[in-house]
């Protein structure tokens, strides 16, 4: 599956003009609460048949109507060389994004694209990896501040791990 992107214009295009001349096969309608806003996503799926562009066949056409807080909708669109339902390609994109966003915290709040060391590098991102997942774990809102507070503080990094083990379970 891939994200149809805006300097895409040809592509674009094409999934749009898709669009306006198919039907619906799945539609599927989601609302979270997140982080104090309510998000709601409704995703319309076109695969009633195969779409040649430019030697490749696409199979599914994702369009996601993305409104927060009931203000302004924004419009995101997809191609897949699979078949599936709304909901299962709603999963699957927010599966995606959640690996984005794990190394979006790993370069700006960790800097790992500034770090130079060579041996190790998969053994300090496994690290870095733990570290933000302990941090999400215990509910810290700006990781990047956490992280700049608790640098020199090993009391506080220690509390951390500490209440994550018992809150799951792991110190009895």
């Amino acid at each position: 599956m891939a994200k149809v992107k805006e300097n895409q214009k040809e592509l674009s295009e094409f999934v749009k003009e898709i669009e306006s001349v198919s039907a619906i096969s799945s539609h599927h309608s989601d609302t979270v609460k997140q982080s104090g806003q309510i998000i709601n996503r409704e995703v319309y799926v076109y695969n009633d048949c195969s779409y040649p562009w430019n030697g490749i066949f696409i199979q599914s056409i994702i369009r996601i109507d993305k409104t927060i807080d009931n203000q302004e909708t924004t419009t995101h669109y997809y191609i897949s060389n699979e078949y599936n339902d709304a909901k299962t390609f709603l999963a699957k994109i927010l599966d995606e994004w959640s690996v984005e966003t794990m190394h979006f915290y790993k370069d700006t709040a960790l800097n790992e694209d500034k770090c130079k060391v060579n041996k190790g590098a998969f053994v300090l991102s496994v690290l870095r990896s733990f570290v933000i997942n302990i941090l999400h774990l215990n509910k810290v809102k700006n990781i990047g501040r956490k992280i700049v507070e608790t640098t020199y503080d090993l009391t506080e990094a220690l509390t951390l791990i500490c209440m994550t083990k018992i809150k799951y379970g792991l110190i009895k």
